[in-house]
């Protein structure tokens, strides 16, 4: 069973943004499937750099989307964004450097945040997109 479920919940009707969304749900689980099987520092530096990766393409995209269609809530959406990439970006050098550990805690969060961030401010610019007739 995965660790997260992709629901129809947290679509927001735009399938590039979705898609993007399904695969960084996937790559959570892969995370959480490394930790669990106990994977070694170096494995699990791997995923979680991955993960931060694909968080950052996915974010450029979102990102192109709001400041082509002038959306309004662009700077607060920026922030969350770039707020996520400071701390995963923090936690991975630590990590790499043998000063913090792939926690249940830290997989929680990662976890918390992107279904909220779906359900919230994703949800919110795909209601704006559609509203403008813009397609998806």
């Amino acid at each position: 069973m995965a660790y997260t479920e992709w629901t129809p919940a947290l679509e927001v009707g735009f399938p590039r943004i979705d898609e993007d969304h399904r695969d960084l749900l996937a790559a959570m689980n892969r995370l959480h499937e490394a930790v669990t099987r106990g994977e070694d520092r170096e494995e699990l530096a791997k995923v979680l750099t991955f993960l931060r990766d694909y968080t950052v393409s996915h974010f450029e995209t979102e990102e192109g989307l709001m400041i082509r269609s002038g959306y309004p809530g662009t700077p607060g959406h920026f922030a969350a964004h770039a707020e996520l990439v400071l701390k995963v970006g923090d936690f991975l050098s630590d990590f790499r450097a043998g000063r913090v550990e792939l926690t249940e805690a830290l997989l929680d969060f990662l976890e918390t945040w992107l279904v909220e961030h779906i359900l919230g401010q994703d949800q919110e610019l795909g209601d704006y997109l559609r509203a403008r007739g813009i397609p998806a």
